[in-house]
Parts: structure tokens; C-alpha cells; sequence
């Protein structure tokens, strides 16, 4: 009996150290095993905000403002942008100019990605009703890293421009297919100071457009900064009775998120 008890000690002892040795070994594997916590979006923007107002000999007030967002999620990042423009001289609207763009990028490498753009466009004073783009391209990171950025994009798009009149040939809408070419570069030029450059350059069989915002920005205090932009946006062919360059100098104050 004494035999029996003691092999049942120790059969009762090799099974205890085995269920203590595999649950050891589960709870490695499943700590080894742990799900990756999914990457968390990074979310980033800025608004803008600038107003001018006289009187005396001349009565003007004028609103400019922009905002725009990102959202960063590797591969992907997405950017929306809305800006708005408004001028009165003594009562009567002078300029009145809305934008907004849709920009969608998968990064396909390190400096390598696909790009596309929607953008919509309603000045009121520039002869058409509304100025539509898509487009598709391939984005190239030419440079990027803590002194600045510059992106490279190419690519076939269409364009869609209503008329607030009918052409000499009678038409209301015009359209046709372009090819887009974009640059984007970011330069620090001191602590809290950058310039910025974008141009963009849309042409087809009938239009070209052209346009260039640059700007320096200069921190204030904390996210506050303020900024200097100069535009320009130049048409080859526009509608009767408007100029083929429109340009604006702002000074706005640039609140970053």
C-alpha cells in the first residue's frame, strides 16, 4: 500500500508540474502572440482668418479666410481645403471667390505615391459660373525632412467650367480633358518661420491655368502665427470682358492644430 500511495504522489506531482509548465507555455505564446494595436490617425490643420476695413475717401472691407484638415492614416492621407474671399467698396461687392479641394494620397513607397483632386472653384467676378477639376496623378517626394518638403505630382485630369454667359460659338459648358502638374514645397528658414510655395499648372487643347500661392508664416506665440500670401492665378483664354490675371496679397492670422 505504501508503494501505491507513493506512485500516486508522484504521478499526482508530474501531472501538477506539466499543467503548471503548459499553462506557462500558453500564456508566453499568447503574450508573443498579442494582436498589434491598430495605428491611430493623426489628425493635423489650420485656419486662417484676415479682415481689412477703411473709410474716409474710400469705404472697403474685405474677408479673407481658409481652413483645411488632414487625416493621416498610413497608407493613406487625406486633405480637404475650403477658403473664402469677399471685398465690398462703398456697399457694392467688388470680389467674392469661393474654393474648395479634395485631395486623396497612397503612398506606394518611401517616395513614391498615387494622388487624386477634386477641386470646385465659384468666383463671381470671373466670368464663369462655377470652375471644376479632376484629376489623377503620381506623386514623388523630392525631399522631406525636418528643414522642409517638396512634393512632385503628374497627371491626366478633366476639366468642367460653366459660363455665366454663351460663347462665340454658343456654348454655356466647357469641357475637356488636361494634363495637371503640381508643386508643393515647404522651407524653414528660422525657428518658428517657413516659406511655402504651390503652383499648379492645368492644360489642355483650348485653356491653360496657372497658379502660384506663396507665403511666409511666422509664429506669434504658440500655435498663433501670422502669414503673408501673395497669389496669382493666370487663364490663357477667359471670358469676354474680364482680365486673364487675377492676384491677391493677404496678411492673415494662422491658428495651427
Amino acid at each position: 500500500m505504501n508503494k501505491v500511495a507513493l506512485s500516486s504522489c508522484l504521478l499526482t506531482s508530474l501531472l501538477s508540474i506539466a499543467a503548471t509548465g503548459q499553462t506557462a507555455e500558453t500564456n508566453t505564446t499568447s503574450d508573443t502572440q498579442a494582436p498589434a494595436v491598430p495605428p491611430q490617425a493623426q489628425w493635423s490643420g489650420s485656419s486662417e482668418l484676415g479682415f481689412i476695413q477703411t473709410s474716409g475717401n474710400s469705404d472697403t472691407q474685405s474677408f479673407n479666410g481658409k481652413f483645411n484638415i488632414v487625416r493621416d492614416l498610413q497608407p493613406l492621407k487625406t486633405a480637404f481645403k475650403v477658403e473664402a474671399l469677399t471685398s465690398e467698396e462703398s456697399g457694392d461687392p467688388s470680389k467674392e471667390k469661393y474654393l474648395s479641394e479634395f485631395k486623396l494620397d497612397y503612398s506606394l513607397g518611401e517616395f513614391d505615391y498615387f494622388t487624386s483632386l477634386l477641386s470646385y472653384e465659384d468666383d463671381r467676378f470671373s466670368g464663369y459660373q462655377y470652375q471644376s477639376t479632376v484629376s489623377l496623378g503620381y506623386g514623388y517626394r523630392a525631399w522631406n525632412d525636418e528643414q522642409g518638403k517638396l512634393d512632385l505630382e503628374v497627371g491626366p485630369g478633366y476639366r468642367r467650367n460653366a459660363l455665366e454667359t454663351r460663347n462665340e460659338r454658343g456654348e454655356k459648358i466647357e469641357e475637356e480633358a488636361v494634363g495637371r502638374f503640381s508643386l508643393n514645397l515647404e522651407v524653414k528658414i528660422g525657428e518658428g518661420a517657413k516659406f511655402t510655395e504651390v503652383i499648379t499648372i492645368e492644360g489642355g487643347d483650348s485653356n491653360v491655368v496657372y497658379k502660384s500661392d506663396m507665403g511666409l508664416q511666422s509664429t506669434l506665440v504658440g500655435t498663433l502665427a501670422m502669414k503673408i500670401n501673395y497669389q496669382v492665378k493666370h487663364t490663357d483664354e477667359v471670358p469676354e470682358g474680364t482680365k486673364n490675371t487675377d492676384s491677391l496679397v493677404g496678411v492673415t492670422l494662422v491658428y495651427s492644430f
